[in-house]
């Protein structure tokens, strides 16, 4: 299977490309890198031989001739549109958090606040949603969110994980 995913330098399209190509998925990711972020997380994924990069979507279509196994999922304004068989699904987004994610965009400075927000918001580690969705891109289920309940605990441990990979950026 090869699926598609645009954005896949946003925060959240590099967990999707992340986690899909941990599972043995062939990646075609679509993004200009216009940032300084783009372009350090490009350098987790782009020697994986599963992942091909294309910065626009023209330049795919342009060099990889699509199949019926071909999937995409494209983030548009907290959506997801999945196209899978030829069919598309819009997905709305949770609240997500985890690595990468835009802190300033949402005010957050600290540890702290950003415990609040999450608990505020009742906020999805992006580890587990992306868990969820691979049962419907990657299976014949449905999509369906599971109930995720995480303890004190494991969201610290993320919380923490989400301000070291902000670091890694400075």
């Amino acid at each position: 299977m090869i699926v598609t995913v645009q954005p896949c330098f946003h925060w959240i399209g590099f967990h999707i490309t992340s986690y899909l190509l941990q599972e043995g998925v062939e990646v075609i990711g679509i993004d200009p890198i216009e940032t300084n972020q783009s372009d350090f997380l490009y350098m987790y994924v782009g020697r994986n031989s599963n992942f091909q990069h294309f910065f626009q979507k023209k330049d795919k279509e342009n060099h990889v001739q699509g199949t019926e196994e071909e999937a995409s999922v494209e983030y548009v304004d907290q959506y997801l549109l999945v196209r899978k068989n030829g069919k598309a699904i819009w997905v709305k987004l949770p609240s997500l958090y985890g690595e990468w994610m835009d802190l300033n965009r949402l005010g957050i400075q600290d540890k702290d606040q950003l415990k609040s927000w999450i608990k505020e918001k009742e906020a999805v580690y992006i580890g587990d949603f992306l868990h969820d969705l691979s049962k419907s891109l990657l299976g014949d289920q449905a999509f369906q969110l599971s109930s995720h309940v995480e303890g004190e605990d494991l969201m610290d441990q993320r919380i923490e994980a989400v301000f070291h990979s902000r670091k890694l950026l400075c």
